[in-house]
Formats: structure tokens, C-alpha cells, sequence
């Protein structure tokens, strides 16, 4: 078998990453961009120097790393430009998605609820409820919304589209160019969530970072995820179509369907900045980290 195939499926997947990228910018280039993105795909490329102990140089995995630094290199550059808005229902909606993937791929109901209970029934509870006004809450649920999407990611990783990369054979398996396509789309979105996540890492990430100076990078972060997460005014009705409407299509698609589960997930998040949009118009400011005023000492009596 020639490289052919193999090339064209990675340049369908690099493809995929370009466009995703460029919907996640909503298209709109600034002054300024064309250098990031030259800086993000020269510091990716690292990802092809091969290990100090490794033999035989495995190409594939490389390409694999450069694609992956890549995501996380753009998410860093471009963070202030990548929030997506989430609320309530859309949350419940992809929870629900999430639950229905993990038990297709073989959790089991034991498993995945032990997993998925607490942050779950906060999500249900907040569908119907306003917890989701506080400061700390937005936090939460935008970073459980990104980790959805992360573990949606893991639970596929060793299958599908991805497997090209990682299979060590001389005939690695190959799909279809459109499927490489929106997998690369979806990967790109995924890695993106995965840094805002990993980048809560309480721990500073050198020798030389005090422990305040990460306080302060993770106070800022947290503000940064607020602004993702839109307070949306209760919809009792809309919140139950979703919490009941959709497993119920969840569950005909699995039985009846014959769409490919793995190919409804990854079109589902690689659109899923057209889906989300704007974000509405919020009912109220937005809340920002709390900052503890500070005192001063009432002059002394002489």
C-alpha cells in the first residue's frame, strides 16, 4: 500500500483543524492573528523531534503530538476569543449526551454513576433553578461543560478516525477523507476545552512561580470561564422537553437508527460553535471574581 492514503488522511484532518479553528474565531481575523497563528504552528512542530530513547521513530504518534501542541498552543492564543456561550439547557443537553456515551461505549450503569451522579443532578438541578447567578457556580458548570466534551474525547481515543495514528503497523487503518475531516474539527474543539480545564491546575508550573502568582493566573482563568457561562432566565417546559425529549431520541437513534453513534457525536461537537452562537443578551451584569475590598485602619486617638 503507498503513503498515499495515509498522507491524504492527515492533510484531511489538518484540514479539518484549520476550519474548526476558523469557525471557533467566527471568521473574524484581526491585525495580528497571522503572526499567532505562525507562532502556534512553529512551536507545534516540536512535536516531531523524536524522543532521547526512541526506536524506531514512530511518524504517526508524532504527527499525532503536533496536532494535539497545536490545539493546545492555539487555545492558549488565542483564549480570550474562544469562549463559547453555554447556559443551562445546553449544558443539560450535552450531559445527557455525555451519559449516553459513556454507557454505549461499555461504563456500565454502576460506573458511570458513580461518575456522573453529583455533577449531574447540580446540572438537572440548575436547569430548573437560578444557583447558576453565583460567581462560583459559572465556573463549575463551564468547566464541567468542558469536561464533557474531554471525556466524550477519551472514550474514543483507541477507536475510529483517531486509531490511524496510534496503529504501529505497516497498514495502518484508514476512513474515509470527509470522516478525517470532521474528526480533525472535533479534535481541535476538544483539545481547546482540554487546556481551559488543565489550566485550573492549582500547582505552580515552575520551580521559579510562587504560590500567589498562581493563585492570581487561576482567579483570572476562573473569570475568564465565567464570561463563557450565560445566565438564562428558568424555562420549566424547555428544560424538561430536554431532559426527557432527548434521551428518548438518544435512545430511538441507537435502536432504530443507522447512523454511526461515533459519527453523530463528533458532527454534534465539531458544529458546536454555529449551534451555540452568540450568547443572548444576559438579564443581568455579569459577575466577576470577587475582590476583597481592602480595610483600612481607622486612624488611632491620641
Amino acid at each position: 500500500m503507498t503513503a498515499h492514503p495515509v498522507l491524504l488522511g492527515i492533510l484531511c484532518f489538518g484540514l479539518g483543524m484549520a476550519l474548526q479553528a476558523t469557525l471557533m474565531l467566527r471568521g473574524a481575523f484581526r491585525s495580528g492573528d497571522a503572526k499567532q497563528a505562525g507562532l502556534v504552528v512553529l512551536f507545534s512542530l516540536i512535536g516531531m523531534i523524536p524522543g532521547k530513547h526512541e526506536d524506531p521513530y514512530e511518524p504517526l504518534w508524532h504527527v499525532m503530538l503536533v496536532f494535539t501542541m497545536l490545539g493546545g498552543a492555539f487555545a492558549f492564543a488565542f483564549r480570550q476569543r474562544l469562549l463559547i456561550h453555554v447556559g443551562g439547557r445546553i449544558l443539560l443537553a450535552w450531559n445527557i449526551v455525555l451519559a449516553y456515551v459513556v454507557i454505549q461505549a461499555g461504563w456500565g450503569w454502576q460506573r458511570a454513576v458513580s461518575l456522573l451522579a453529583v455533577p449531574t443532578i447540580l446540572t438537572v438541578i440548575n436547569a430548573f433553578t437560578d444557583i447558576d447567578r453565583a460567581f462560583g457556580w459559572r465556573v463549575f458548570f463551564y468547566t464541567w461543560f468542558s469536561v464533557i466534551l474531554v471525556v466524550i474525547a477519551i472514550s474514543g481515543v483507541n477507536a475510529g478516525p483517531l486509531s490511524m495514528f496510534f496503529d504501529r503497523s505497516r497498514q495502518p487503518l484508514l476512513l474515509p477523507p470527509l470522516e478525517m475531516f470532521l474528526t480533525g474539527a472535533a479534535y481541535l474543539y476538544i483539545v481547546t476545552n482540554a487546556w481551559f480545564v488543565l489550566a485550573l491546575w492549582p500547582f505552580p508550573l515552575s520551580r521559579s512561580q510562587s504560590w500567589s502568582d498562581r493563585m492570581g493566573e487561576i482567579r483570572r482563568h476562573m473569570s475568564l470561564l465565567a464570561q463563557g457561562y450565560v445566565w438564562e432566565k428558568d424555562d420549566p417546559w424547555r428544560s424538561l422537553a430536554v431532559l426527557v425529549g432527548l434521551p428518548v431520541i438518544l435512545f430511538a437513534v441507537s435502536r432504530w437508527g443507522s447512523g454511526s453513534r461515533q459519527g453523530i457525536v463528533l458532527l454534534a461537537i465539531a458544529l458546536m460553535p454555529l449551534l451555540a452562537g452568540p450568547a443572548p443578551e444576559p438579564a443581568e451584569p455579569p459577575v466577576t471574581a470577587p475582590i476583597r475590598p481592602k480595610t483600612r485602619k481607622a486612624p488611632s486617638r491620641s
